[in-house]
C-alpha cells in the first residue's frame, strides 16, 4: 500500500537526487545547482526530505520552477525533520509526497531503508551527490541498479569523507560518473520536453476521442506523423517507429510530447496507444 499527497502526474523523466545528511557547503550547492538545472530542463526531482543533500534538491528544483516531490521515511502525515515542515508543504503541492509507511509512524532505520528503495523505483536515473562509506545513499543506489535503473555518482576529492559512497559506486561499476547535468541528462531513458517548450506548430491533426469529444491540436511533423500511427488497440514501439518513420530516439521524444498534450498513453510490454477518454 502507498500513501499518497499531491498530484504525482509528471509523464516526462524523474531523476533522484541522494545523498548525505552532513553534506558540505560545496556538496549542498552542487545538489541545488544540479536540481535547479534538472528542473528547467523538464525533469522532475525526487528525493528523501532528509536534511542535507535531500533538502538542497528539493529547493533547487522547486525554486527553479520545476517539480519536485519527496518520499518518506514516516507516516505521511509527519513531518520529519520537523524543521522541513514547509518545505513538506511545498513539495506537497509540487509533484506531493509519498510514503508507503503508515499514517503516524516514526521514522526508524527500516523505514527510511523502505523508503530509499521505494525511491529508487520511482526514478529514471539516481544521482549520488556526497555520502560516507555506510550511507543510506547507497540502498538506493544499489536498488536502483537491482531493478534496471541507471544510477551516477559525482567524484570529489579523494581526501574528503563524504567522496567514500560516490566513489565506491563508481569504482564497483555500479554508477557511472558524472560531471554535471550534461551527463545525467544522457542517462536518460527519454528525452525531456524542456518545462516551459510547446510543440512546434508546423501541422495540425484533427480527430476525435473514442468517446466522440473533438479536439485539436498544432503538432510538428514529427508528431503528426507519430498520432495519425496510433491506434485504439496498443501498438509495439518498434511498429510505431516504423509505420511513422522515426528512430527509436525521435519515437521516444514525440512520444512524450504526445503524451504530455493528451494525446497518447504508455502501456505496460513497450505498447502505446490514443488514450481512452
Amino acid at each position: 500500500m502507498v500513501f499518497l499527497v499531491g498530484p504525482w502526474t509528471h509523464v516526462s523523466p524523474t531523476v533522484a537526487v541522494v545523498g548525505a545528511r552532513d553534506a558540505t557547503d560545496d556538496g549542498l550547492d552542487v545538489a541545488s545547482d544540479l536540481a535547479a538545472s534538472l528542473a528547467r530542463a523538464g525533469v522532475a526531482v525526487v528525493s528523501g526530505l532528509a536534511r542535507g543533500i535531500d533538502t538542497a534538491a528539493h529547493r533547487g528544483a522547486l525554486d527553479a520552477g520545476g517539480l519536485s516531490g519527496a518520499v518518506l521515511g514516516t507516516g505521511i502525515d509527519r513531518a520529519y525533520p520537523s524543521s522541513n515542515a514547509k518545505l513538506q508543504e511545498r513539495l506537497s503541492r509540487s509533484l506531493g509526497l509519498m510514503s508507503e509507511i503508515l499514517p503516524g509512524t516514526a521514522p526508524t532505520a527500516a523505514t527510511f531503508a523502505t523508503r530509499n528503495r521505494l525511491l529508487a523505483a520511482l526514478s529514471d536515473v539516481v544521482v549520488v551527490v556526497q555520502g560516507r562509506e555506510r550511507s543510506g545513499a547507497l540502498i538506493t543506489a544499489r536498488e536502483a541498479a537491482r531493478i534496471g535503473r541507471r544510477v551516477a555518482a559525482l567524484p570529489w576529492d579523494s581526501r574528503e569523507p563524504l567522496s567514500e559512497a560516490p566513489h565506491r559506486l563508481i569504482r564497483e561499476g555500479i554508477a557511472t560518473l558524472a560531471r554535471g547535468v550534461e551527463d545525467v541528462l544522457e542517462m536518460l531513458p527519454i528525452a525531456p520536453l524542456p518545462a516551459k517548450a510547446a510543440p512546434s506548430p508546423r501541422g495540425a491533426v484533427s480527430a476525435s476521442s473514442p468517446g466522440g469529444e473533438a479536439f485539436m491540436a498544432e503538432l510538428g511533423d514529427a508528431e503528426a506523423r507519430l498520432y495519425r500511427a496510433l491506434r485504439e488497440r496498443p501498438l509495439p514501439l518498434d511498429r510505431l517507429a516504423s509505420d511513422s518513420s522515426l528512430s527509436a530516439a525521435e519515437l521516444m521524444a514525440t512520444l512524450l510530447t504526445l503524451e504530455l498534450l493528451g494525446l497518447a498513453r504508455r502501456v505496460p510490454g513497450g505498447f502505446a496507444r490514443v488514450p481512452r477518454r
